[in-house]
């Protein structure tokens, strides 16, 4: 008897761990550590650099923008893995929004909007709901603009190849304009890139042709992070249209492009120089190296600070991918320089908040609170956090964290803003029992006591 009692109890031992860790012993991830995973292959592709020449590195060329593709397949792949893990919770509705961006940056759009399809028949009203219904509405619209301003183009560039009139000629090339505006407002650069150049090719007279230059300038530079192919076209605006205001701004710009370049050059090259040879052969074999056997100890404070000069070159760029990644990199490989890491984790949020990726943004403030909440940022962290939940619509955490805001003391940078806030949502301006804030997060209205989030459908 006592062995059957001993046996069963080892039996459920067992099924509890098994339990506890998942099927067969693996062990069960949370749906957000799901997706925060999905978010970090996805900046991993966003922050991937592709350096080869298209026109002279033709096979390197391809070769990298296959990498680029394979890392967000990967980040595409867990982002649906996410989905099957939760169908219909806010995480399923957040990856759904991500994959539709991988598929805009594919010009698949098709598929993109039947990922935003995918929200709306979740949450019509809900944050992400509101941004697939303007992606899918951008869509078409642009789209819609294109076919049309391509008509417009082939109509009135025939009229003024028969007669020469130079109105017909303004309305063709605006009509090209607006064609690569389309594209561009899509996320298709190169289509938008195509357009702009032959608006300058076929109408090099008309007003638009500077602006389109520095247009496709502006493209690589800011939008493809490609600054080989930009050089040429803010240097054909310069010399072109050497008068124009376009040839200002782009002279401004290149030398202040290439001094963040040549900078981040160096700072790189100094990362690579203290890199421990050992630790980059045991790295590369699969072996698991700590942290501080990474870098030279005695010059570990200048790599800190390369990274930290690096993210901010990225930054003055508007380069907030590899800003991002750079800070990232730091927070990760040289943890154990507690400041630091303190001070990119707060950076990384900071920089996804101005990107406007506020989930990302709340997700690196939290990490910032969980592995340094002694930071000089955790009460910075608090307000942002609390600013983006209330951007993504979670009234009831913006207003525990506007409270937990005013709780460290009036002497705080944003007190007042954050009391006004709380005032707002405390509210009940219809005296129907329910908080502006808790109405507003279910999508009720705080001026009709007859709606109000305990009515039942």
């Amino acid at each position: 008897m006592k062995r059957n009692v001993c046996f069963f109890s080892y039996l459920a031992f067992v099924v509890l761990a098994i339990m506890l860790s998942g099927c067969g012993g693996v062990r069960i991830i949370p749906i957000g550590a799901k997706v925060q995973n999905a978010d970090r292959k996805f900046d991993k592709a966003e922050a991937f650099r592709i350096m080869a020449d298209r026109d002279t590195e033709r096979e390197k060329w391809r070769k990298e923008v296959a990498k680029k593709k394979s890392l967000y397949d990967a980040a595409l792949n867990a982002y649906l893995g996410a989905i099957e893990a939760g169908p219909t919770g806010k995480y399923a509705q957040r990856s759904h929004y991500q994959i539709s961006e991988i598929y805009k940056k594919r010009y698949e759009w098709d598929k993109a909007t039947e990922h935003y399809q995918a929200i709306i028949t979740v949450a019509p009203s809900g944050y992400y709901g509101g941004k697939a219904k303007s992606g899918i509405a951008n869509i078409r619209k642009y789209r819609r603009l294109i076919d049309e301003n391509r008509r417009r183009y082939q109509n009135y560039k025939a009229l003024y190849d028969e007669n020469q009139d130079m109105e017909h000629y303004s309305v063709a090339a605006q009509a090209l304009y607006d064609v690569g505006d389309s594209y561009e407002q899509l996320g298709n650069y190169p289509e938008a890139v195509v357009y702009y150049v032959r608006l300058v090719e076929e109408f090099p007279e008309h007003e638009k042709a500077p602006p389109s230059l520095s247009k496709i300038g502006y493209i690589y530079f800011y939008k493809m992070y490609d600054y080989v192919s930009g050089w040429p076209y803010y240097n054909r605006v310069i010399e072109t249209y050497p008068e124009s205001y376009d040839a200002t701004q782009a002279s401004r710009l290149l030398k202040e492009t290439k001094t963040s370049l040549t900078e981040i050059a160096q700072y790189q090259a100094e990362i690579r120089r203290f890199r421990s040879k050992k630790a980059a052969e045991y790295e590369a074999s699969g072996r698991v190296i700590l942290p501080n056997e990474r870098y030279s100890t005695r010059h570990v404070d200048t790599v800190v600070q390369a990274f930290q000069f690096i993210a901010r070159r990225w930054e003055n760029l508007r380069n907030f991918p590899y800003s991002i990644n750079a800070y990232r990199t730091l927070a990760d490989q040289l943890s154990y320089k507690k400041f630091s890491a303190a001070d990119a984790r707060y950076h990384m949020g900071r920089l996804y908040q101005l990107n406007g990726q506020l989930e990302q943004a709340i997700d690196g403030y939290q990490e910032l609170f969980d592995n340094n909440p002694e930071s000089i940022w955790r009460e910075e962290g608090v307000y942002q956090q609390s600013v983006c939940y209330r951007g993504i619509r979670e009234f009831s955490k913006a207003y525990e964290g506007f409270k937990a805001y005013m709780s460290l003391g009036r002497e705080m940078r944003y007190y007042r803003e954050a009391e006004q806030i709380v005032r707002q949502f405390e509210i009940d301006q219809d005296g129907d029992g329910y908080k502006f804030y808790v109405e507003q997060e279910a999508g009720t209205s705080d001026r009709d006591p007859e709606d109000h989030p305990g009515v039942t459908s």
